[in-house]
């Protein structure tokens, strides 16, 4: 494939030219095209292809640009990587890259031939789709200017500074490179600012390489007072200082009269011990002569006006994988082996892409594999104590690298660093004044941490890499101090969650979880350092604030350990955190893990429980308000052992609770009554329920709860058949929930809408939507999310009567072994479905029998409901009508109303529309309630019985 841009856009391929059609798909091409071969993350292209008016849901809208850019271009043209996409064609075939590689090539040769040559391209003015790429115009006018001086006359090349050849080749770092040329042309003081061993001195020797008239002066042997005597050291090396004894000949003077008229480049290299000086002796230096520029490393800025900075950070992932394979084929004679990937790019980000750390892990794999350095790594200090011979002494080891920052601090600082390496998530920039007030520091010193390339700051929090947040917690241990520290963070960590704790439930609920989810990692470690202090009251202080926020996450697991670790009966129910918290520990135990069993007497728990409700009315909350009725449904399932109860839910609250509970409450409180009347086929009550729950929490503005409500409500408007307000309400609640609760929670509620839209017959529209779920579940690759994207698109092709599609999708689920009895049943449902509109009857009847008992075992009625529905259609399709009708009977008895748009619903009666009327004298059915949903009572319903 051949992409043209210069004079308008054509695509060229073995099959004729492709049309592109669109704006949107254009622009996608263009800005592909631009850096062709290489992946472009996702959040550059949606930056530059909606400057100004980003969609709601930026990588769902780029998803669905690349799907449909992929149907207009050849077959495996746009490939997606992690992060991004790519355009996979080489970038001499489109004609602007070629242009820029062909004039760059001319400008480092002075090729004049090689410049004509791209100006030989330039057939027109470039094609731009519209606004927004301004930048690539001019750009590219930039560059075609410069060819036409080199085509016009090639210049002389200016002689080379007298600098050591490198002794390594550089990898990587080529925007940094061209980051500071183009600075020291607009600036004449530029510093290189970066951690230890980022490749500092290495990008400085290497602009000073290209730079006539450049020269070095090396600071990190200079001690205090010496820096003058290093640049008069230096400079009198690279040109000719005047030779004198004289009292009144000062290394400033020398220097100066060397300078004096003329263009030099003066790299001070390795400042940060030595910064005021180093500051001072830039600024005279400037000062000497209009032609001297400075360019200076240091791990934090010199602080003089107008000086500007290119920042150094790690690698990025893909030179920090080439650096490292290359460095081990230095040490032992071969890049590391496709079985050694893995192992390689787990030490490069274990390293946070440092490349003197990759190098000095590299130099290891003489003697140790690849899998034994990264185990090593647990203890990076000990692994990389060895360096080259000849290289400078902070250099020689990974301890030394980080020793040299420590040194420079002051005390502040150092309880600064250490208090930031017991944030593994870092710290948000508005909790910082909490934390270094909790550590006795003031919130600047964080500021100066990343003055000093320490700690970084970026997207609202201070960070810090991986490798200097082990030396930190490496000092601590060394003094002792490691415990002291955790336990002063878990505590501001308490303080700062219980205040977040508040927003979760009203319209603070998104900028609440998302401070949650950015300290993930911060809480989790809090609770166990107070695990390890055997501190459970104060853990289950930390822990009550986390319930809602990861209860909304779905995090059932992590919660269940958590509150394992945490509860405690013995201490005094005495405050509202320890209460709930114990409170969940009895729901919890009620309802064991699969495989499990409860342990708990139904004696005992009654005894806890009414401890736990009046504990909960001596200290009242939205919280525990919900206590007391929660407990007593647990109380009906322990009751219950292994009957219907056990899984049927009825939540009993009195008149006087209900009222005196807050409206957030109340309002939970009339969602779970609505779940719980769907789930028994009480129709009415869901409908009253549902509505209450809706209108309450949109008055509160609960994000969530109304997301949870409305997906109750159009359950009801469904089965009510009024479809139009179903939609409404389903496509409010998924623009309620995006982004809050899990991916497979979402795609459920825009599942629910493909679902509305077959059954009001627009399937195109219904097809569209299942192509983004499958979208957004492969960008979230979960069993769960992958599950129910294939189930909506096999719902969609069982509607449009392809029982083959619909087959196939649903073979590509593959549930995990422990997986929720209704999941399996709805899939085997499913299955059942495209088999029979296969004609595959002894087969349908297999996933039926499978689907019964695993939907039986559930009690998830409307699961049920749906598998007597293809039970129905499976009587229907061999000829057995009464069996048929009966099946959809008790699908109707189970859901609360019959379901009769439901596109299988219309099939099956139309297979009963072709049957004989049943003869009068048939038999009796299954002898049970039609609301009865034992398997074992409802199999005769696939019996081989006598047709009708």
């Amino acid at each position: 494939m051949r992409v043209r841009f210069f004079g308008g856009l054509s695509v060229a391929t073995d099959d004729g030219d492709a049309v592109v059609p669109g704006r949107g798909q254009q622009s996608l091409l263009l800005r592909l095209a631009v850096d062709a071969g290489t992946t472009v993350s996702a959040r550059a292209l949606a930056e530059d292809l909606w400057p100004l008016d980003v969609p709601d849901d930026p990588r769902a809208a780029l998803q669905s640009l690349v799907s449909r850019l992929r149907r207009a271009l050849p077959a495996g043209s746009v490939s997606s990587t992690p992060g991004g996409y790519r355009l996979d064609v080489d970038r001499r075939d489109v004609d602007i890259t070629l242009f820029q590689d062909l004039v760059a090539e001319a400008r480092a040769t002075g090729d004049a031939a090689r410049a004509r040559e791209a100006l030989a391209l330039w057939t027109g003015d470039v094609w731009t789709p519209g606004e927004g790429f301004d930048w690539l115009v001019r750009d590219l006018l930039e560059d075609r200017a410069h060819a036409e001086r080199l085509a016009a006359a090639a210049p002389a090349r200016a002689a080379p500074p007298v600098l050591p050849a490198p002794v390594t080749s550089l990898i990587g770092r080529d925007d940094e490179l061209d980051a500071i040329r183009s600075r020291l042309t607009t600036d004449r003081l530029v510093t290189i600012v970066g951690p230890g061993g980022a490749g500092k001195t290495t990008l400085a020797v290497e602009t000073a390489r290209g730079l006539a008239g450049a020269i070095v002066v090396e600071l990190a042997p200079a001690a205090a007072g010496e820096v003058w005597t290093a640049i008069a050291g230096a400079v009198g090396r690279g040109m000719r200082v005047r030779d004198t004894t004289g009292a009144t000949s000062t290394s400033v003077e020398r220097v100066a009269e060397a300078v004096a008229g003329r263009d030099v480049l003066l790299v001070l290299d390795n400042c940060e011990h030595v910064t005021g000086e180093a500051a001072d002796a830039a600024l005279t230096l400037l000062g000497m002569s209009e032609g001297v520029r400075v360019l200076a490393t240091s791990r934090e800025p010199l602080g003089i006006p107008g000086e500007a900075f290119v920042d150094l950070g790690p690698l990025p992932p893909a030179d920090a994988d080439a650096l490292f394979a290359r460095r081990v084929r230095s040490a032992r004679g071969s890049e590391p082996t496709p079985d050694e990937h893995e192992a390689a790019a787990r030490i490069v980000r274990r390293l946070d892409g440092l490349p003197l750390a990759i190098e000095l892990a590299a130099a290891r794999s003489r003697t140790l594999t690849l899998a034994e350095i990264d185990a090593g790594l647990d203890d990076r200090f000990a692994l990389l104590s060895r360096g080259p011979r000849l290289s400078s002494e902070r250099h020689r080891t990974l301890r030394a690298l980080i020793d040299w920052s420590w040194d420079t601090l002051t005390d502040p600082e150092r309880v600064a660093l250490r208090t930031a390496a017991v944030f593994p998530d870092g710290i948000g920039a508005s909790d910082a004044r909490a934390v270094a007030t909790a550590f006795g520091v003031d919130a600047d010193t964080l500021d100066a941490l990343v003055d000093r390339s320490l700690l970084t700051r970026r997207d609202g929090r201070f960070r810090m890499l991986e490798t200097v947040r082990e030396y930190g917690l490496d000092r601590l241990r060394t003094d002792g101090e490691e415990e002291r520290y955790r336990r002063t963070a878990a505590d501001v960590l308490t303080v700062l969650a219980a205040r977040w704790e508040r927003d979760v439930r009203g319209p603070g609920l998104p900028a609440a979880l998302a401070w949650f989810d950015a300290n993930d990692e911060n809480l989790t470690a809090a609770l166990r350092a107070l695990a390890r202090a055997g501190d459970r009251r104060a853990g289950a202080r930390l822990l009550r604030s986390l319930l809602w926020p990861w209860a909304i996450r779905e995090r059932s697991d992590d919660l269940r350990r958590a509150v394992a670790d945490v509860a405690d009966p013995t201490p005094p129910l005495d405050d509202e955190p320890t209460i709930v918290v114990e409170a969940v520990a009895l729901f919890s135990a009620t309802f064991p893990e699969p495989g499990g069993t409860t342990g708990l007497s139904p004696e005992v728990f009654l005894a806890r429980r009414l401890e736990l409700e009046e504990a909960a009315h001596r200290h009242p909350s939205e919280v525990t308000a919900l206590i007391p009725p929660l407990l007593r449904l647990a109380g009906s399932v322990l009751a219950a052992g292994d009957g219907d109860a056990a899984r049927t839910w009825h939540v009993d609250v009195t008149d006087a609770e209900l009222h005196a509970a807050p409206p957030w409450s109340r309002a939970i409180l009339h969602t779970l009554h609505a779940g719980a009347a769907q789930n028994a086929g009480d129709a009415v009550t869901l409908g009253v329920e549902s509505g209450r729950a809706l209108e309450m929490f949109t008055e509160i503005g609960d994000p969530w709860g109304t997301g949870f409500a409305s997906q109750l409500r159009a359950e009801w408007l469904i089965l009510e058949g009024r479809l139009d307000e179903a939609l409404l309400v389903t496509d409010r609640s998924s623009d309620a929930i995006r982004g809050l609760t899990s991916v497979s929670d979402f795609l459920q509620q825009r599942a629910q809408a493909v679902g509305i839209l077959l059954r009001l017959g627009r399937d195109d529209e219904a097809r569209a939507r299942a192509e983004e779920i499958e979208l957004l579940a492969g960008a979230d690759g979960s069993v769960r999310a992958l599950a129910q994207a294939a189930m909506t698109r096999s719902s969609v092709a069982v509607a449009a009567g392809d029982g083959a599609e619909a087959l196939r999708s649903v073979e590509r689920i593959a549930l995990e072994p422990g997986f929720p009895d209704q999941v399996v049943a709805w899939r085997d449902a499913q299955r059942a479905q495209a088999l029979l509109l296969l004609g595959r009857h002894d087969e349908a009847r297999d996933a039926l029998r499978s689907a019964l008992d695993c939907a039986a075992r559930s009690r998830d009625f409307p699961i049920v409901a749906t598998v007597l529905l293809a039970i129905a259609g499976w009587n229907a399709a061999t000829g057995r009508r009464s069996r048929a009708e009966e099946a959809l009977a008790r699908a109707a008895a189970v859901r609360g109303a019959a379901d009769v748009r439901d596109p299988f619903f219309l099939w099956t009666r139309a297979r009963l529309a072709e049957l004989p009327e049943a003869p009068t004298t048939e038999g009796p059915g299954i002898r049970t309630p039609l609301s009865d949903v034992d398997a074992e009572a409802l199999a005769p319903l696939l019996d081989e019985a006598p047709l009708d």
